[in-house]
């Protein structure tokens, strides 16, 4: 079992490495280890397995929730976000960062991707920031660290993902996803403060006392603010809310927050001609790849299960007496690791089918499960020196790469510290499932 084991890694670790698609990549190791350890009539009963989730309902949640989030960032939804908060903290010291954390907590209730809404709100929130007198590594570092925002709070891609191969309801992995991103969210705006005071020259001048005037040019009145920042709000609270009351399926609050999106870009007036074409097919591209993460993943899945090798590696954890708590550190560090390497979503796919079953004979919960492994996989993308997420602040931003590592990396202990939380109070992620 353990040569098994080393074949299926090894051949893995070979096909992501010389540049094979993850999606790819496991389907191909699934579908050779098959003809390998199995008989070839066993591909017929993963094809099936492939037929009936490629035309299960499930599939939409994840199409319609990317269709939500492209309409409303090529609607400028994220921009009218941060502006209007901009507006309203930019008396204080340090207010432009809160905006911007906060601005990235909105998007993420309309998002469900890190490394999008780090790009949404950092094409507007870093330019304005640094023209502000604003530290360059402090800026990057504050987008970088909401950008972790994305898959957390719901709807999460990622927790849709991990729902399926786990066979977990997505509506109680989005609810579990809440307070744990609200809680982000506060860790976040509370160092932002912290840093400020002790640090005054990272967060330049207020709009105040750089112009004299506490209104900007051309400021808008309380409402127009309001009517730029109530309707995401409220789509964020129907999407939620429906779902937390159990009157609609995921499915189902998919299809309204991806009608709702357009429907706000519409009465935006920003619906033009060339609109739907760039959000159906930046859509279509983002769910393509994604439905061939999930057909790989159902068939090393399959293939996994089949010959037993994650209850074998739960056998072999339980019987050594390792601690529980050993065996979390090590796969925490394993994420972080990944996390360095790949998008959240290949992470899911990739380990979560070995490790799930060691971790649910440990007692963990698998709802829990996915928080904490979406929070560590988010950690790494924001790490330095390779963390995914800092090349998408660099790619939308002048600022070099080393200042971006710089202002990140403080971060990194802000959510490191969030992740502890979690695992000594699982209770901050049940909490709201349990009363469903």
């Amino acid at each position: 079992m353990t040569l098994l084991l080393i074949t299926i890694m090894v051949i893995l670790l070979v096909t992501i490495f010389i540049g094979t698609p993850v999606g790819f990549a496991l389907g191909f190791v699934g579908v050779a280890i098959t003809l390998l350890y199995l008989e070839p009539s066993h591909l017929a009963q993963i094809g099936s397995i492939i037929f009936n989730q490629g035309t299960s309902m499930n599939q939409l949640v994840a199409p319609l929730f990317i269709l939500m989030a492209e309409a409303l960032a090529h609607g400028n939804v994220a921009t009218d976000i941060f502006l209007v908060l901009n507006k309203w903290l930019r008396k204080f010291k340090g207010g432009l960062a809160l905006s911007a954390t906060l601005a990235a907590t909105v998007f993420a209730a309309l998002c469900g991707s890190s490394p999008a809404t780090a790009a949404a709100i950092g094409r507007v929130s870093i330019n304005e920031m640094t023209k502000r007198g604003y530290s360059p590594d402090f800026a990057t570092g504050v987008v970088a660290a909401g950008g972790a925002l994305g898959i957390m709070i719901p709807p999460s891609i990622t927790f849709v993902i991990y729902g399926i191969i786990t066979e977990n309801s997505i509506s109680k992995l989005f609810i579990a996803g809440i307070v744990p991103g609200l809680m982000i969210s506060a860790l976040l705006c509370l160092f932002i403060i912290l840093r400020v005071k002790m640090n005054p020259s990272i967060a330049g001048e207020t709009f105040e006392a750089i112009t004299g005037s506490d209104e900007p040019e051309n400021s808008s009145g309380l409402k127009q603010d309001l009517k730029l920042i109530l309707p995401p709000l409220a789509l964020v609270a129907v999407v939620i809310g429906s779902l937390y009351s159990g009157l609609t399926t995921p499915t189902e609050a998919s299809g309204f927050g991806a009608v709702g999106a357009l429907l706000l870009v519409f009465l935006l007036g920003r619906f033009n001609s060339g609109f739907l074409t760039k959000v159906t097919g930046a859509t279509a591209s983002t769910s393509s790849v994604l439905i061939f993460l999930v057909f790989g993943g159902m068939s090393l899945s399959y293939v996994v299960s089949y010959l037993g090798i994650a209850q074998n590696i739960a056998d072999a954890i339980i019987s050594a007496s390792i601690n529980k708590w050993i065996v979390l550190l090590l796969v925490y560090i394993l994420w972080f690791i990944m996390g360095c390497l790949m998008d959240p979503l290949s992470m899911v796919v990739l380990t979560i089918p070995f490790i799930y079953p060691t971790f649910m004979a440990l007692g963990f919960d698998p709802l829990w499960l996915g928080v904490v492994s979406t929070l560590a996989v988010e950690i790494g993308m924001i790490t330095p020196p390779v963390g995914l997420n800092l090349f998408i602040i660099k790619a939308i931003s002048d600022v070099p790469m080393g200042k971006i590592m710089a202002g990140a990396l403080p971060f990194v202990f802000v959510l490191i510290f969030a992740l502890i939380l979690l695992t000594i109070f699982p209770q901050i992620a049940l909490f709201l499932p349990s009363m469903m």
